[in-house]
């Protein structure tokens, strides 16, 4: 079976982050009055300075991001970062703060965007104690280096897999080396949405690839994988016959829900 993920949430770096910290120099608060600086439509009040555009499929709302950021407050003091870290972050952007989930998407992989974030977008009326206080408005950084978002179920590129039942397909890279075999155990990478585009599964955000016997998962995976490659990457689009069925599986996957998974194969054997 296919194991649902755990929320993830932004967490602020303490012990561990002050380590990093005295290793590398702080990096500073862009200046508040720049006019660099513009109101994000439909933003609350949320400001943006776009400062390199960034290139590919631009990130949305329930996207899974990979990033470096970093917080400031507005006196200058740094709260959390990834760069100190020297460790990128990979979250669904459901999961993190308003002021993210508003301010992120539209990005694209390679963009560089500042934040300034109303308190009531941020971690509002009582803040993150010990590191944010009560009522603070934030600054953020973030670099974009990829967004996982969910297909659109109409877009051009699905075909339909031969004997699959009504499978349909998308082969977002091609991959080298010998095919998948059916009944193959694969090591992977995926993701998996329903079609309102509402992530219930990755192994992505956990940051940990996952091995399975396709014969032990569902009917549309045993059919929807061989065939891929080393290195290839498919998008799958599942009736739900051929996924969790006339239940689903509850909370997360509804009664009779078709579902879309992206999946990176790394090996099969």
């Amino acid at each position: 079976m296919i194991r649902t993920i755990t929320a993830v949430v932004l967490a602020l770096a303490l012990a561990g982050g002050a380590a990093a910290e005295d290793k590398k120099a702080a990096p500073k608060l862009p200046p508040l009055d720049a006019k660099e600086w513009k109101d994000l439509k439909d933003g609350d009040g949320l400001k943006v300075w776009d400062v390199k555009e960034g290139k590919g499929e631009a990130a949305t709302a329930s996207a899974i991001v990979t990033i470096h950021y970093t917080g400031w407050l507005t006196d200058g003091t740094v709260f959390d970062s990834s760069v100190l870290r020297e460790k990128k972050a990979t979250f669904p952007l459901d999961n993190l703060i308003p002021g993210w989930k508003k301010g992120i998407p539209g990005m694209k992989p390679g963009g560089v965007r500042r934040l300034h974030i109303p308190w009531k977008l941020a971690y509002g009326e009582d803040g993150r104690p010990p590191r944010i206080p009560a009522k603070a408005d934030l600054v953020f950084e973030v670099e974009l280096f990829a967004a996982l978002s969910a297909p659109s179920a109409d877009a051009k590129e699905w075909k339909e897999l031969k004997d699959g039942d009504g499978i349909k397909y998308w082969d977002v890279a091609e991959g080298k080396g010998d095919e998948c075999k059916p009944g193959a155990t694969v090591t992977i990478h995926y993701t998996g949405w329903t079609l309102d585009g509402k992530m219930f599964d990755s192994s992505v955000t956990r940051g940990e690839a996952a091995t399975f016997p396709l014969g032990d998962l569902i009917k549309g995976w045993q059919k929807g994988i061989p065939g891929m490659k080393p290195g290839g990457k498919r998008r799958l689009l599942i009736p739900w016959k051929l996924a969790y069925g006339e239940e689903g599986s509850p909370p997360t996957i509804p009664a009779k829900a078709d579902l879309i998974f992206e999946v990176e194969l790394f090996e099969s054997k």
